[in-house]
This record gives structure tokens, C-alpha cells and sequence, in this order.
């Protein structure tokens, strides 16, 4: 697992780098329009981006860099990148964990409260709000959140939320019809042992594995979130190094997006793995 991981990490960078460096405008810088530059001016402008025009080339250097803890300088900050990443990290980090936190328990118990106590026209409703959600882009959300003064979070756990409730409600509901829960019900057991001991633990498996998926949701929507929003996170970071075609920046968020992706997957596939053999 650990190989295909660093296998999938290397190849997203590479990706990234080959589709900014094939962007409309890459290479192009603004002082090159202006026409009191000389020749030799407007030269050494493109010199500047000479290391970067080919892809393959500028990754290799820059997996170079990243051994010695280098991500390079940003053209459009200038400023180093792992300066400007790990002063933005903490705020974005705070944005996602909220908005996951708030997706997840509003979903859980919404999902609770329609298999056991909810009847036709709550669960209706329930899924009517998760439908409209889901229909509601990211960047819709961020300008909603914006005007109404609330945190990028909220945003966030508006787009967690529709992708988490529809799947939890599914298992909770299955799991209530499963054989051993039917059987456990007609030998007289209260509810909330039946729901806890039996429904639950049968339910818990796909459940975890939407975690994992989750996590990378939600640090992708926090891209034009925050960027709408103006919270000066990475997400706004990410939008305005798009804009300027800052490739060391975009590169190195390619990868640290690829490789929380791929943490959060791997530890969702150890805690299936481990409550697996447990119940065993």
C-alpha cells in the first residue's frame, strides 16, 4: 500500500506540473506587456521562466528540492514556498477539521434520527436538503457564508454534509433488516441495546470507509472556499498562484493535497483492516 501511495504522489505532481505548464498564458508575465521595456528586459523576463517551460525537467528538479526541504521561491509572492505554505497551513487545517467535525455529527445524527424515529415526511425532508445541497456548488456556498458573515467552515460542512448523510442513513436503514439484527430483535432486546450492539457495528465498515474520502472532499472545497471567502488559507493561495501560473506553489499543493488524500485513505483501509480482524 505504501508504494502504490508514493507511486500516486509522484504521479499527481507530475500531472500538476504538465497541466500548468499547458495553461493559456503560462510563461507570459505582465511587465512584458509594457512597451518601455527593452529588448533585453523583455529577454530576460523569459529567461526567467526558461527552467520551468519544461515540465518533466522542472520536476525532477523540484523532487530534488524537496529531499533537501526546499519547495522552491514563488514568482507571484516572492517569497519562499514552505514559508508560504506553513503560514497559511494552520488556518486552512482549522477550516477543514471544523467543517468535518460539523458535516459528520450533523450527518450521524440526522441519520440516527430518521431510522429511529423519523417518519415519511422527515426523512423527505432530510433528503431533500441533502439533494439541494449536493446540487449547490462550493463556490455558491463561499459566497452565502460570505454574506451572511459565517466561517469558511460552515461552507465546507454544507459540502460534507449531502456526500455523508445519504450514505449513513442507507447503512443504518440496511442494517436494521440484516438477519442476526432481525433474529436479536425477536429474542427481546431493548432497542438501544439492538441499536448499539448490533446495528452500529454492522454499519460502522462502510461508514469508516467514506472517512477517508471525506477528508480530501473537504480539503478540496476549501480551495474556492477560501478563496471567495478571503480567507487566507491555502485554498487562497492555491487561487491566486493559479492566477499568476506559479508553478512551484501549484506543484507543492498538488502534492500536499495528494498526500493528505492519501494518508486519510490509507488510515481509513488500517482501521477497516483492524476492526475487521477484530470482529473476526
Amino acid at each position: 500500500m505504501i508504494a502504490r501511495a508514493l507511486v500516486i504522489l509522484l504521479i499527481s505532481g507530475l500531472a500538476g506540473a504538465v497541466l500548468v505548464c499547458l495553461a493559456p498564458g503560462f510563461g507570459m508575465d505582465e511587465q512584458m506587456l509594457d512597451p518601455r521595456l527593452s529588448v533585453a528586459s523583455l529577454d530576460a523576463l523569459q529567461r526567467g521562466y526558461a527552467g520551468e517551460r519544461n515540465p518533466l525537467g522542472f520536476y525532477v528538479r523540484f523532487l530534488a528540492g524537496v529531499l533537501r526541504g526546499d519547495l522552491g521561491r514563488s514568482s507571484v509572492f516572492g517569497q519562499p514556498v514552505i514559508r508560504l505554505i506553513r503560514e497559511r497551513a494552520s488556518l486552512t487545517v482549522h477550516s477543514v477539521m471544523e467543517g468535518l467535525a460539523l458535516g459528520w455529527g450533523v450527518s450521524i445524527v440526522f441519520a440516527i434520527a430518521a431510522v429511529l424515529g423519523g417518519g415519511q415526511g422527515t426523512r423527505l425532508a432530510l433528503m431533500a436538503l441533502s439533494g439541494s445541497l449536493l446540487s449547490l456548488p462550493s463556490a455558491l456556498l463561499a459566497m452565502l457564508c460570505l454574506l451572511l458573515d459565517l466561517p469558511p467552515g460552515i461552507a465546507i460542512a454544507a459540502v460534507v454534509f449531502p456526500r455523508v448523510f445519504p450514505h449513513a442513513y442507507e447503512q443504518l436503514r440496511s442494517a436494521r433488516v440484516k438477519p442476526h439484527v432481525v433474529m436479536a430483535r425477536s429474542r427481546g432486546l431493548s432497542g438501544t441495546r439492538l441499536f448499539c450492539f448490533h446495528v452500529v457495528p454492522t454499519a460502522l465498515m462502510p461508514v469508516v470507509a467514506l472517512a477517508g474520502v471525506s477528508v480530501a472532499l473537504a480539503f478540496g472545497a476549501s480551495i474556492p472556499i477560501e478563496a471567495l471567502s478571503d480567507s487566507p488559507g491555502i485554498g487562497q493561495l492555491a487561487w491566486r498562484a493559479a492566477l499568476g501560473r506559479d508553478l512551484p506553489v501549484l506543484v507543492s499543493i498538488t502534492l500536499l493535497l495528494t498526500a493528505i488524500t492519501v494518508v486519510a485513505n490509507l488510515l481509513a483501509d488500517l482501521v477497516m483492516v483492524r476492526f475487521g480482524r477484530a470482529a473476526a
